[in-house]
């Protein structure tokens, strides 16, 4: 299809998706970035946080909760895109329980650090992190 281009979604353990796509909404480090086919070759960095798609025959996937990461635009007539994402899960295969346990406990850790380090910004990210799992996991 002319207006849509093959975006892939790898993890470490996984090929999570790869399908013909019209859109692609992503958590970029400075906000949401939407692509489109035959967008402008980009390679940026991702935050935690839920990526949405369009798939070519018009359906939304059940989307997605990655947990950072990096997303490539190639160029070209047939362009493709690639999600490089530490760990990524479907809204449908989150845990909820779980999830909201990972919330406590990264919410315990927050308030166990120490402004300014370290582990104050992993706390935050696991907190980001936890909270786009519950939201996804309970839509």
């Amino acid at each position: 299809m002319a207006n849509s281009y093959t975006l892939d979604v790898v993890t470490p353990e996984r090929i999570m998706l790869s399908e013909d796509v019209t859109q692609t909404i992503a958590p970029g480090s400075d906000g949401a970035l939407g692509i489109l086919a035959n967008h402008a070759p980009l390679m940026t960095s991702l935050k935690p946080g839920e990526v949405k798609v369009t798939l070519a025959d018009g359906r939304t996937t059940a989307h997605i909760v990655i947990s950072g990461g990096f997303m490539e635009v190639a160029a070209g007539e047939n362009g493709r895109t690639t999600i490089l994402a530490d760990s990524a899960e479907r809204a449908d295969e989150i845990d909820v329980t779980r999830a909201e346990a990972d919330l406590e406990a990264a919410r315990r850790m927050l308030a166990e650090t120490e402004a300014g380090s370290p582990q104050q910004r992993e706390a935050q990210a696991a907190i980001a992190h936890a909270e786009t799992r519950v939201r996804a996991g309970r839509s």
